[in-house]
């Protein structure tokens, strides 16, 4: 079994993610969120997040080590479908920026922050 972190996008470009005791840490989403506050100044909130606002926020995604940032089109809670930006089709346009910057940063295309890479030899 595995499982990813998922993190949202409010109408006003907030990240929010849950916090929970149950969803283990992740240093991807260490990174997305660190990227999300210091090079797109968006204002990044863990919090519990309840079933009732998911329809509230604009773009979702799945963060992971193995794909980065994985776009969410919709989240089915029995017959209601949750739509998010893109469909699923396409990332949403801040979680695709959020993308662009960390895989820019582990190609070393822009400059990642102090202790981020490591040359192996």
């Amino acid at each position: 079994s595995g499982g990813a972190n998922i993190i949202f996008i409010t109408e006003d470009n907030k990240l929010v993610t849950p916090k929970s005791d149950s969803i283990l840490p992740s240093i991807t989403k260490r990174s997305v969120l660190y990227i999300a506050e210091n090079y797109l100044d968006l204002e990044v909130s863990e919090r519990p997040v309840k079933l009732e606002e998911l329809k509230d926020f604009k773009e979702a995604g799945l963060c992971g080590t193995a794909a980065v940032i994985s776009p969410v089109g919709k989240i089915f809670n029995g017959d209601q479908k949750i739509t998010f930006a893109g469909g699923g089709e396409e990332i949403g346009p801040t979680i695709k920026k959020l993308y662009e910057t960390l895989t820019k940063m582990q190609l070393g295309i822009i400059d990642a922050p102090e202790g981020w890479l490591r040359k192996i030899k």
